[in-house]
């Protein structure tokens, strides 16, 4: 991974004071640990979820440069695992805990912000929804523009769209007619990368109307899946694997 310094701050002004629950609460369970006896199998997870009900083992780091970077850590700690969520036998990697942590989230923007600030993009595009959440601030940091990609019927204007499919069924993933120009130079961004199927559709989607796509960047990558695989040869990069 690239590193250079960079930082990003919000001002929200001297008469406005945020207040942030301590963890644990009542309100948020406590994280589950991150190490666990080996006598557990690994778990298999789908997008962010497992169907059977064995635990997770922990969550792997990954910094292709620094792997000590202590900011890796800090956002690993802060994503919260939420079993049987949305139904029984599912693991949820659940997010909002670091979007509860200023440090945490503001570590994951910055880190996005130093790969890509030398790299030309002036297109970010966000995968719907969790890619609308650190999408906008990357884009503003490194100067570019952020373009939603959504599922259908979510768009009022003219759109493009993109077919792809799921374990059961297909999808399609939209985006406006317009929004990006031949010749420009995309990151696609999303919270987390399971099988792969968006990504992809949004790599097409794109190329489709002549995007270079320069990369793809997610917060947590499930690698048993394989979501990697799909893209082809497009590079992947990601903060957290579990």
């Amino acid at each position: 991974m690239r590193v250079a310094n960079c930082s990003i701050s919000w001002s929200f002004g001297s008469a406005v004071t945020a207040a942030f629950p301590s963890f644990p609460s009542s309100r948020f369970p406590p994280l589950l640990p991150f190490s666990l006896p080996s006598s557990n199998p690994p778990s298999t997870v789908l997008r962010r979820s497992t169907s059977s009900a064995r635990r997770v083992t922990g969550m792997a780091l990954k910094n292709a440069k620094d792997e000590q970077d202590p900011r890796l850590e800090r956002i690993s700690s802060a994503i919260r695992v939420i079993p049987d969520f949305p139904k029984p036998g599912i693991l949820f990697q659940d997010i909002t805990t670091l979007l509860l942590d200023p440090k945490a989230f503001k570590d994951t923007i910055d880190l996005f912000v130093e790969r890509y600030r030398d790299q030309n993009i002036n297109v970010v595009a966000g995968v719907e929804a969790r890619g609308f959440i650190f999408g906008p601030p990357i884009a503003l940091a490194i100067g570019a523009k952020f373009v939603p990609m959504r599922k259908p019927n979510k768009l009022p204007g003219e759109v493009i769209s993109e077919e792809y499919s799921l374990e059961y069924g297909k999808d399609k993933m939209e985006m406006h007619v317009g929004a990006v120009q031949p010749g420009e130079r995309a990151l696609v961004i999303d919270d987390l990368i399971a099988t792969g199927g968006t990504l992809d559709a949004a790599i097409k989607l794109l190329e489709r109307v002549g995007v270079h796509v320069v990369e793809c960047a997610c917060l947590i990558e499930l690698p048993e899946l394989k979501g990697r695989d799909r893209l082809g040869n497009k590079p992947l990069f990601v903060l957290v694997k579990v």
